[in-house]
């Protein structure tokens, strides 16, 4: 599969820098958090074996890390061209249609752009509520996690998923219709 941003260099657009930037950046926040995590579930299963004692909270702290590792990690699958999609139909078109595949790709995208733009507009009343309310995730004098940064880590990876199928769509239709975007 292709990477979604084929141009290096100068070729970039400082739009595409900052993207790439940004969900790079996300990324490797990711992947810092699936250490953590790994460090944490190790640290409850060597506590229960070793000293009879789990690691408080583990539980929660997994079901909020997988949610905040997918949005992390998304923009930058997205940008990298490894979102797993099948190109069977885009193949054929490109070899014998390069325009109409260019043009349906740019459909495509955009469509995705509207859905994870919806998806971050739809959370962020729910992110309003948790950092108004304090909601948290555990069970009040054993162990509480707040709800508000796993869900600001949605709307933020939403968002930028968002702009980079956005940004993959605008190359796409210039590809269509013959313009360098």
């Amino acid at each position: 599969m292709r990477a979604a941003f084929g141009v290096a260099g100068r070729e970039a657009s400082r739009l595409d820098r900052v993207l790439a930037a940004a969900s790079g950046g996300a990324a490797a926040l990711g992947s810092l958090l699936v250490l953590a995590l790994v460090v944490l579930v190790d640290a409850d299963i060597l506590g229960r074996e070793l000293f009879a004692a789990p690691v408080r909270g583990v539980s929660e702290l997994s079901a909020l890390a997988i949610v905040a590792i997918l949005f992390l990690q998304l923009p930058e699958t997205l940008r990298a061209g490894r979102l797993a999609r099948s190109e069977l139909l885009l193949d054929r078109l490109r070899a014998f249609r390069p325009r109409l595949a260019h043009a349906l790709e740019a459909a495509i995208h955009a469509i995705g752009a509207a859905l994870f733009l919806l998806l971050a507009i739809a959370v962020v009343p729910a992110l309003a509520e948790a950092w108004r309310e304090g909601l948290y995730v555990g069970a009040a004098g054993d162990f509480t996690a707040p709800l508000w940064p796993v869900r600001l880590v949605v709307v933020a990876g939403a968002g930028l998923t968002a702009l980079l199928f956005a940004r993959i769509a605008v190359r796409a239709l210039g590809r269509a219709f013959g313009s360098r975007s």
